[in-house]
């Protein structure tokens, strides 16, 4: 068989053995949502379903905006108004790139999730069918490895949380990589920084698992070509250059989350234990993939099999090596010791390490190495036979690792978990989505709405149907908030008072939508929606009620939240440090909308005594009111020094870009 004709065969058994795991949801594939098996436990299931909710809701959004929208990839499609919420967790980037074409024909979230569900399982497989395939030369060995990689069952039954195990792009990026130091052409290049860019649009995770195994094998291939260097250094230029600019535009808005908002760390890492490798446990590649390793290994020892002069199994051996490491919380070697993962020693020098938790999701990256190393054992086993026996002995193999991964009492023996999905109905009724085409352009505000008690109970649910109708919401389903979706409650809790309802308006709310079915609303906006001035009907079902929220006149100006006169109540502080608390009320007028980005803003706190010269100026960061309608009231606490002596003083608010404004004062005894 001809390179081209196995390619051919492979990409189709590939993708029939995609659709087979999938075949849950083939049968209604834009109604219902596959399920693994393995959460039998309703409270699993539930938990389980409301990610895939949220997934599925904001792949959409993601998808449409590459595929119709490209400059929306940036704008607020959950969280509103926050600017960049994408960063409060995963921004699904690669996923929604996967999903953009099926997205383009079909406008069905449902069936663009399912798609992609499909072909990042195919993706993962032809990639490493690649990869096997440029280093062995050999059909049958690029067949099995893709297999293994492909359809690992923890690749199959977590459709949820695709962007988790998304790597498939190193595979394309270690052979890139290779190919252009030995053949040092710019069209390798080109291929290394697109396979490094695609792999950035995954996950911190495999990001990480990249930076591991592509910088060990990096140094491997910098070392053995480093007489070539001279002649590859504007190339690799190339590539560092993109890939760096690539990394700051997909990465740096995370940093700057964590830096202005204080969110995104102090998670708890989750590792796994080095046992759970072995063959039957939990993190383990397969009895097939942990033997054909082996093999692979061992036929390293005989000698080196190159192609352009190198064999990179020593490097990879020890790449992988690494990662493993890095994935376990602990390493004991007998007779030296227990060693840590090194991501629990130097993991804080790691930038934005503190936000992630599963770092045990590493293994998928550990499992890439077992599948190209069972290539070379493949090859091995083959190489000597005779055509028709390697055919066979091919086949076998394949019928195995089909076997170990779908057959449900195989694949417990061998990865202490089972591939098996069913489909669960998601698509919201006919007269929801009907619904959902009458909204104006604008944010949505799902009531009721509770970021606490209320995130696995309503927030899927409100950015599921946010997939449909693709306008900005206020739900928020992510691992962090920011202070902003606190203030938002505290707006929504406040009505049906007219002025909170004016400052939501302010904030670029458009509609609301209020679910009856949920607990927490009642009749207490009855008053409320039946204002003329203030809302109006659009549509109404037996669950869900959709009213337009009209706009009133606003303005960006602080000068219309500016309370400089200090009140009559007094504060009282104790140096060095307290919490001083200013208060804001909107002026006759506009509403004050804070102007885009609604950030944490830079701000003075200026201490004076009312008979003599200023004591102090203190920076702070702080989030002014995001709105505020005429008479409205509303308060900041700012953590300043506090003047060594006792007295009166007067504490005045300032910000930073306009020093000769005073925005609001209070006069605080310091005892």
């Amino acid at each position: 068989m001809s390179p081209r004709a196995g390619g051919i065969a492979a990409a189709l058994l590939y993708l029939g053995l995609s659709l087979f795991a999938s075949r849950a949801v083939l049968v209604a594939p834009s109604e219902l949502l596959p399920l693994p098996v393995r959460h039998e436990k309703p409270s699993l299931q539930r938990l389980y379903q409301a990610d895939q909710d949220f997934v599925v809701g904001n792949m959409a959004r993601v998808a449409g905006a590459f595929s119709l929208e490209p400059s929306r990839l940036d704008d607020p499609g959950l969280c509103a108004p926050m600017d960049r919420p994408y960063t409060l967790g995963e921004h699904m980037f690669g996923e929604g790139l996967i999903g953009a074409v099926p997205y383009l024909v079909t406008r069905d979230p449902i069936l663009t999730f399912n798609s992609v569900v499909i072909l990042s399982t195919w993706i993962s497989a032809m990639a490493m069918y690649a990869l096997a395939f440029y280093w062995t030369r050999s059909i049958p060995a690029a067949l099995i490895a893709g297999l293994l990689f492909g359809f690992h069952p923890h690749r199959i039954n977590n459709p949820a949380h695709l962007f988790g195990f998304g790597n498939a792009w190193t595979a394309v990026a270690l052979l890139a990589a290779h190919s252009l130091f030995a053949q040092r052409r710019w069209r390798d290049a080109a291929l290394l920084a697109v396979a490094l860019g695609l792999q950035l649009l995954e996950s911190f995770y495999q990001v990480l698992g990249l930076a591991i195994l592509g910088g060990t094998y990096g140094a491997f291939l910098l070392a053995r070509y480093a007489q070539t260097l001279p002649a590859l250094l504007p190339k690799l230029l190339a590539v560092g250059v993109f890939v760096g600019g690539f990394a700051w535009l997909v990465l740096g808005p995370y940093l700057e989350t964590q830096e202005v908002w204080g969110v995104l760390g102090g998670r708890n890492r989750l590792l796994a234990a080095a046992i759970n490798y072995l063959p039957g446990r939990s993190a383990s590649p397969g009895w097939i993939a942990f033997v054909l390793a082996t093999i692979g290994l061992l036929d390293r020892l005989r000698g080196p099999r190159t192609r352009d002069g190198d064999d990179p199994r020593v490097a990879l051996a020890l790449a992988g090596f690494l990662l493993f490491w890095c994935s376990v919380l602990s390493l004991r070697i007998p007779g030296l010791g227990t060693f840590p993962s090194p991501l629990l020693t130097i993991g804080a020098s790691i930038p934005g390490i503190n936000a992630v938790r599963v770092l045990a999701a590493l293994q998928f990256g550990v499992w890439l190495i077992f599948a190209f190393f069972s290539a070379y054992g493949v090859l091995a086993l083959v190489e000597h036979m005779p055509r028709r026996v390697g055919a066979a002995m091919t086949v076998l193999l394949a019928i195995a690792v089909a076997l170990q991964t779908f057959h449900p009492t195989l694949s417990l023996r061998s990865f202490a978990t089972r591939a098996d999905l069913v489909g669960y109905a998601a698509r919201p009724a006919e007269a929801e989505l009907e619904q959902l085409a009458k909204l104006p352009p604008g944010a949505v505000l799902d009531l009721p709405l509770d970021f606490k008690r209320g995130k696995i109970r309503l927030m899927p649910g409100y950015l599921l149907a946010a997939g449909y109708h693709r306008e900005p919401v206020a739900a928020c389903y992510n691992s962090f908030l920011s202070g902003l979706q606190a203030k938002i409650q505290q707006l929504t809790e406040a009505l049906p008072n007219r002025r909170a309802a004016r400052a939501l308006s302010a904030l670029g709310f458009t509609s609301i939508r209020i679910h009856h079915r949920h607990r927490g609303i009642g009749t207490r906006l009855d008053s409320f929606l039946e204002a003329p001035d203030y809302t109006e009907l659009i549509d109404q079902t037996r669950n869900v009620s959709l009213y337009r929220l009209l706009p009133h006149p606003v303005t960006e100006d602080f000068a219309a939240i500016a309370n400089p006169t200090p009140p009559g109540s007094r504060a009282v502080a104790s140096p060095p440090t307290a919490g001083v608390i200013f208060r804001f009320v909107g002026s006759e007028g506009p509403t004050f909308r804070h102007p885009d980005p609604i950030l944490p803003s830079e701000v003075i706190v200026r201490w004076r005594n009312p008979a003599g010269p200023t004591w102090k100026e203190t920076k702070a960061l702080v989030l002014l009111p995001p709105a505020l309608a005429s008479g409205q009231h509303a308060q900041v606490q700012v953590n300043v020094d506090v003047p060594p002596e006792p007295g009166l003083y007067v504490a005045e608010l300032l910000r930073a870009e306009e020093p000769g404004r005073v925005l609001a004062s209070r006069h605080v005894t310091v005892r």
